[in-house]
């Protein structure tokens, strides 16, 4: 049955997933596609590494029509580098069904994006609320006819009101018949009555499973003062023999005091930070993902929409305060069923989230020591 889904696409796009060894939808594939294929209007949660790439690119591709120039469907990412993926998740799988795909992300130069755009319209725009706002008020983009408008991790665009205004005046400036697709790693409890003035009617669905990757990510916490929290991090690290890892604090300055610490006793970490170039963070996540670095270390804000494969650990420095921020880290390791193992370093004062994590997401974290040189039950 699952793979009468992907029969519903044009033939472009199953042989582009054929090529890719994508034979079998995922969950939340099975559940968006139908729908969206049929023209509904979409609010979905699935958590990060479930596919929910495709799910909204897939429907979205196949509404296109090539022949017709012109802006036909936006995608909106919070990050610039989410959106940077998303270009490229496309660009793939339009390869030998070329459509005009334009990048309009925030932090790039202007001007060159609106020469680009005199040259060349787009068919689709991928890119930051922000940004597109700008360039439609301009008037370098035309949204009222746009067929479909996807929002990429729509929890994280709520979580900053600028972004999300900009996708609220976005969406009210597309026409009364387009289709949204909201996908997103946790919905909020009033986000139907956000968007009723744009998205009249809309229906949700959610993908299998309970929030977090339980069967194939093990949940651990070790006992560290907080004084001795960067240090036992990076004995974890010597422990697991750890080549791609993710290593997440609270503050920004503790980020470079963690990577200065860890250079010192010669772990290969870098800095994923807000504060960084674009550059900067593109040269990072390049040499993470060569292999030069094995350790990224990075703040919630940073390492929204990574999209890295194969990462094997999280190790939290810094508890996080909301369960919800515990899922989108914890979401970066486990992808696609791989293996993954997620490692809460946890002080006295930091004790009671313990229990919230286990009430809130449906967890069990266990309990590791960290004995001559081995994490161990």
């Amino acid at each position: 049955m699952s793979n009468e889904i992907f029969q519903q696409l044009p033939d472009y796009l199953q042989h582009s997933l054929a090529k890719q060894g994508i034979t079998e939808p995922t969950d939340i594939q099975q559940k968006m596609l139908p729908e969206a294929l049929g023209g509904q209007s979409l609010i979905a949660r699935s958590q990060t590494g479930t596919g929910k790439t495709l799910a909204f690119l897939l429907p979205m591709l196949a509404s296109i029509d090539a022949g017709q120039k012109g802006l036909q469907a936006v995608v909106l990412a919070p990050t610039q580098e989410l959106a940077m993926q998303i270009v490229d998740v496309a660009k793939e799988l339009t390869a030998d069904h070329p459509l005009q795909i334009g990048s309009f992300i925030g932090g790039a130069n202007i001007k060159r994006q609106v020469e680009r755009l005199k040259k060349q319209k787009p068919q689709i725009a991928v890119g930051t609320p922000g940004r597109l706002l700008e360039l439609i008020e301009m008037k370098k983009l035309k949204v009222h006819e746009v067929k479909v408008v996807a929002v990429d991790e729509a929890d994280r665009m709520i979580a900053e009101l600028p972004s999300w205004e900009a996708t609220l005046q976005i969406a009210k400036r597309a026409g009364r018949d387009t289709q949204f697709l909201f996908v997103s790693a946790t919905i909020p409890a009033d986000f139907q009555a956000q968007i009723a003035d744009a998205v009249p009617f809309v229906v949700q669905v959610e993908a299998e499973g309970g929030l977090l990757q339980t069967e194939t990510v093990e949940h651990l916490f070790v006992r560290a003062d907080k004084r001795d929290r960067i240090d036992v991090a990076r004995r974890i690290i010597h422990a697991e023999n750890i080549t791609k890892g993710l290593v997440f604090v609270n503050q920004l300055e503790t980020v470079y005091e963690t990577v200065d610490k860890f250079a010192f006793k010669g772990v290969k970490a870098s800095a994923l930070s807000s504060e960084q170039s674009k550059e900067e963070r593109k040269q990072a996540l390049q040499q993470f993902k060569q292999g030069d670095i094995h350790i990224l270390v990075a703040t919630d804000v940073a390492a929204r929409g990574l999209d890295v494969e194969n990462i094997t650990h999280v190790i939290q420095v810094d508890a996080p305060s909301h369960p919800d921020s515990y899922l989108h880290r914890a979401g970066r390791t486990g992808r696609m069923g791989k293996a993954g193992t997620v490692i809460t370093l946890i002080d006295k004062a930091s004790e009671y989230k313990l229990e919230k994590y286990e009430r809130d997401l449906k967890l069990t974290l266990q309990e590791r020591f960290l004995t001559h040189g081995q994490l161990k039950a």
